[in-house]
């Protein structure tokens, strides 16, 4: 099987909230995080459709400083464990933040 994915993937945990278009909000940690998307552990009888557009919050502490970023983007798979994520759209603090985790 290959890899299709197009970012290296780091083993990062936050704490992540989905916000979907009917108002659902469904809370979880990220399991990986990379510069296209993310893995969000949550509750296991949460079943989305891929495709499923949704904003993401998450929470970036960096030293004393703690940041919430929201990312726009899509669910690519859902299973017992959690929830794949694609972004379509990140901002300068989530690029920022993922950035000095390449160099």
């Amino acid at each position: 099987m290959s890899n299709r994915r197009n970012y290296e993937r780091h083993l990062i945990r936050k704490f992540a909230l989905l916000k979907l278009a009917n108002g659902e909000v469904i809370e979880g940690e990220t399991r990986d995080l990379s510069a296209g998307g993310a893995f969000i552990e949550c509750e296991p009888d949460i079943d989305l459709e891929q495709g499923t557009k949704c904003s993401i919050s998450l929470t970036l502490d960096e030293e004393d400083e703690k940041l919430i970023t929201e990312i726009y983007g899509y669910i690519i798979h859902s299973d017992e464990d959690g929830l794949g994520c694609n972004f379509l759209k990140v901002n300068s603090t989530y690029y920022q933040y993922i950035r000095e985790l390449y160099d």
